[in-house]
């Protein structure tokens, strides 16, 4: 049944870079997370959660907007000298998010930690709370600068999600207001990337639970496409609006992490390294659970645990997110863990099977809420709140759609059709996830699958042609907000004038 408080407190945990598949619920039996494993049996687990793009600053502002990169313009993660640009510029500023719709209707909002979608030192989009640090890309966990409420200081010898778990805390056991409150936590871990997941990392107080692990080895070896990108081409004469210097520069620094990735690859010390950093997500999480019981807050807050995007870490042979070309969506990258509570009112210890995507987020919560009627422009997301209250869920199409600049794709029950964008030099690839759960064989062109094929490249270019804003779409001459990671890709195919779009769009107003 429904809760009978007229507004539902709201609690947003939101972390980084973790695949559905490395928590314990979801059947990882080399991680423990048995808080994560309590919070998934005290309400519903998702086994279908999915993504709208395998990296952090698209996905955040899919959450936060319901829109998909092509709509919202952020195809890929911010860097972090944003100091050329407005001190008021973020990304999505124009439109409808989550926080200025919930401030707008008495909601007490509130931020504690990664943020990773513009500028940081103030509150944005209707944010009042304000917790966060300077950074998208986490390089050290115990050694940063954040911004408190217009404080600044450093954090030091202590693991920052630990951190931002206590500051959560913190906010909820001092929360004395009349008005129902949003509080979104960003936890920047697990990060299972170089140079935080490099090695060894006695500092985690988990680590010692996993050094002496014998991990079971992923069979894959290093992708060949992977280590192709150390010598990727860029013309620094391509486009004089684009900043030659920079882009060398970054590609450089990327060429160097994918060594590290080739050396971290079955690495022991490594995969004890991962799952310490899994583990100090679970503990965070139990931090802040905690100062829900303690506070008898706990039937009046809906609890939304889940991850940007997901992150292989070797498996298919890939490290990271975004550095190869063409992308890869295995699920490893874009199934995400989705789990939801709201004790009382909420069904407990199940597992729905229901396609979920990050766009569905947002009109969900919405309606969960009481605030159905929020008009949320042009979004393909859908509201699964009926399955939420125990109700009957009838016409939902059991499919996701994703997309990373050069690569859009559909997720199906039974398949992953990922569409190239015509000219630029990669295979369009098709997995039967039912003869080959792991994604290892590409059925695309064979004998047996042009049907299926076609259907499902037909439902993607009517889903894009459908959604895409013309502003945003890379795949017809759109521009990416700020960043591309191959901006000599879309030069050689737009012309010299074409450029990243740094807008100061005017903010959303009702």
């Amino acid at each position: 049944m429904a809760s009978k408080r007229k507004k539902i407190n709201l609690l947003i945990i939101i972390v980084d870079n973790q695949w559905a598949g490395a928590l314990g619920c979801y059947g990882n039996t080399e991680h423990r997370t048995p808080h994560l494993d309590l919070l998934s049996r005290q309400g519903m687990r998702f086994s279908n959660g999915f993504c709208t793009n395998g990296l952090c600053s698209p996905t955040r502002a899919s959450l936060l907007t319901g829109l998909m990169p092509s709509q919202h313009g952020v195809h890929e993660p911010f860097n972090d000298d944003l100091s050329y640009l407005p001190e008021d510029w973020v990304a999505i500023r124009e439109f409808r998010t989550l926080p200025r719709t919930l401030a707008n209707r008495g909601y007490s909002t509130a931020l504690v930690g990664k943020w990773h979608l513009g500028q940081f030192a103030h509150p944005s989009l209707g944010f009042e709370h304000w917790v966060t640090f300077p950074k998208g890309h986490t390089t050290d966990f115990y050694d940063n600068h954040v911004i408190d409420n217009g404080r600044e200081y450093d954090v030091k010898g202590r693991h920052l999600v630990d951190f931002w778990a206590e500051k959560a805390s913190d906010y909820l056991d001092a929360y004395d207001d009349d008005r129902p409150f949003f509080l979104y936590v960003g936890f920047n871990g697990p990060y299972t990337m170089s140079p935080t997941a490099f090695g060894p990392d006695p500092k985690n107080p988990f680590y010692k639970d996993y050094e002496c692990v014998e991990f079971e080895p992923l069979k894959e070896h290093i992708s060949d496409k992977l280590l192709a990108f150390i010598t990727q081409p860029y013309d620094p004469n391509a486009s004089p609006e684009l900043d030659a210097t920079d882009a060398m520069g970054m590609l450089k620094a990327l060429s160097a992490e994918v060594f590290d990735y080739v050396r971290m690859h079955n690495d022991p010390t490594s995969r004890a390294n991962i799952a310490a950093q899994n583990a100090m997500v679970d503990h965070g999480v139990g931090v802040v659970m905690d100062a829900l019981k303690r506070n008898k807050m706990e039937e009046d807050t809906l609890v939304l645990y889940l991850s940007d995007h997901g992150l292989p870490y070797g498996h298919h042979g890939w490290w990271t997110a975004g550095l190869g070309f063409p992308q890869v969506m295995y699920d490893q990258n874009i199934n995400i863990p989705l789990i939801m509570r709201h004790t009382g009112s909420m069904e407990a210890n199940r597992v729905p099977d229901l396609m979920v995507s990050e766009c569905d987020l947002m009109p969900t919560l919405l309606d969960y809420m009481g605030l159905s009627d929020v008009e949320i422009e042009n979004s393909p997301g859908r509201s699964f709140a009926p399955l939420l209250r125990g109700e009957p869920l009838p016409g939902w199409e059991q499919e996701v759609y994703f997309e990373h600049e050069e690569t859009r794709g559909i997720r199906t029950p039974r398949y992953s059709y990922w569409k190239r964008l015509e000219g630029m030099e990669a295979e369009n690839e098709l997995y039967d996830l039912v003869a080959d759960p792991g994604q290892y064989e590409n059925v695309y062109g064979k004998r047996g699958y042009k049907k299926v094929a076609d259907e499902l490249d037909r439902k993607v270019v009517k889903f894009f042609e459908r959604y895409a804003d013309p502003r945003y779409d890379l795949w017809n001459g759109g521009r990416p907000k700020l960043i591309t990671y191959r901006p000599f890709k879309w030069v050689q195919r737009y012309g010299k004038d074409w450029a990243v779009d740094t807008t100061l769009n005017p903010e959303f107003e009702e």
